[in-house]
């Protein structure tokens, strides 16, 4: 693709504001950098934080990961205008429990704004290339089940443990991601510079118990209530909470508590296994806090 200016005396401009994304002109090519993260949560679990920081369990929970795999592809960079980098990124598998990975590198990619970032969760293929410590047995996992995203870990609560394994059999595609430094459209990348951006995974999504308000909970009592006593509680398990409003324990006795959808999901989950299948195609953010337009597949 030509990158064109119209008008000369424009490069002078660009030059001065491309910090700050002059969003429609062309200078050169830099190289970019992109990484996932599944931030401290990843790592050490929940709660995380501390004070007025903290992301804890309302219901007294704990929750320690032991895998958190990632299957991406599609990355791509275009602008509103139409331009298209035309990137050439494969399929990979990250495993963010042990850490923050770094997904692709594009080289000669001409430097301005790309107000139109997106990605795709997307289950992986037998070609897929794994980062961040994910196993060719992830990979196949995956592959076979046809998941995009998958979790193991333990929650606990007292003298109760609870193992949980849940895969996410859905393609979603992420697209027009804000840039969560500075609330921008997408990305910049510098002339004769390496720039760098984050896909970041956000685990409390999985949690949320209200779709309706800025600061929701996040419960595990629902889903603890359906765990079998002879294996770990899966994703299928959560069907069996059939009434958002009306939860019930593990021994039949409601539970004060009801999940709200909002409108954040069409169709309406009407089951916890749906609201929380819903829930995980959000998880993916852009540089930290950015939200991006989500979309099955």
């Amino acid at each position: 693709m030509r990158y064109v200016s119209s008008n000369s005396g424009i490069w002078l401009g660009c030059a001065l504001q491309l910090a700050l994304g002059c969003a429609n002109e062309i200078q050169g090519t830099g190289s970019l950098t992109i990484e996932i993260s599944g931030e401290e949560a990843a790592l050490s679990g929940y709660p995380v934080g501390s004070g007025a920081s903290e992301i804890a369990f309302a219901d007294g929970w704990t929750l320690d990961f032991r895998k958190v795999l990632v299957s991406l592809s599609h990355f791509e960079l275009k602008t509103a205008g139409g331009d298209d980098a035309d990137l050439e990124s494969d399929s990979v598998v990250a495993d963010l429990h042990p850490g923050d990975a770094e997904l692709w590198r594009f080289d000669e990619v001409p430097a301005r704004r790309w107000d139109r970032v997106g990605y795709r969760y997307q289950p992986p293929s037998d070609g897929t290339r794994r980062v961040g410590g994910a196993s060719q047995a992830d990979v196949a996992l995956m592959r076979d089940e046809g998941y995009s995203f998958y979790i193991e870990g333990t929650a606990r609560k007292g003298e109760r443990e609870v193992e949980i394994a849940w895969g996410f059999p859905f393609a979603v595609q992420l697209s027009r991601c804000q840039n969560g430094l500075d609330e921008t459209d997408g990305v910049v990348v510098r002339e004769n510079a390496q720039s760098s951006a984050q896909i970041t995974v956000h685990l409390d999504h999985l949690f949320f118990d209200n779709w309706a308000v800025d600061e929701p909970n996040l419960r595990f009592d629902a889903m603890a209530a359906v765990a079998p006593a002879d294996g770990p509680l899966l994703l299928s398990d959560l069907a069996k909470q059939n009434n958002l409003s009306d939860l019930k324990a593990a021994d039949g006795q409601p539970l004060d508590l009801a999940y709200d959808p909002g409108s954040a999901f069409s169709p309406v989950p009407t089951n916890l296994e749906q609201y929380t299948i819903e829930a995980a195609t959000t998880t993916g953010h852009w540089n930290g806090e950015g939200h991006c337009d989500y979309a099955h597949q």
